[in-house]
């Protein structure tokens, strides 16, 4: 697992826990695919892709919105399964067995960043990177 992803989840987990309303992290594909899906599945309330420019240097910034329901961290369950030692993969046989709806698990596949239920649904497996 990319150490990028690590201290994007880090972040939004620290964030949520002393109720900031928006963070940045820096630019990487990996990163922005998943805000994206969080995005999507309603995890965060928006997010944006901005040149921050220090000095002669610039660099590009994800800046996120968090979310927060009735005054409560979203972000409280998050858990980062697989590290840059151990890796965990799970096939479309074994996400079958998983019956907790209220858990949402994140995986890495041949066809990009999907939910639990969207690999289902697609009968696919991969690489599970966090649960919340």
């Amino acid at each position: 697992m990319n150490i990028n992803l690590i201290n994007l989840l880090s972040k939004l987990k620290n964030a949520s826990f002393s109720k900031h309303e928006q963070i940045s992290v820096d630019y990487n594909k990996l990163c922005l695919g998943v805000v994206g899906l969080l995005y999507k599945e309603g995890f965060i309330q928006s997010f944006s892709v901005k040149c921050v420019f220090k000095g002669l240097n610039s660099k590009l910034k994800i800046f996120i919105t968090l979310r927060y329901f009735n005054n409560k961290s979203v972000f409280k369950n998050l858990k980062i399964v697989s590290t840059p030692s151990r890796v965990n993969f799970l096939n479309a046989k074994d996400l079958s067995k998983i019956s907790n709806k209220k858990l949402v698990l994140f995986l890495s596949t041949s066809k990009g960043l999907l939910t639990s239920l969207e690999c289902k649904k697609k009968n696919i497996g991969g690489k599970l990177l966090f649960t919340l």
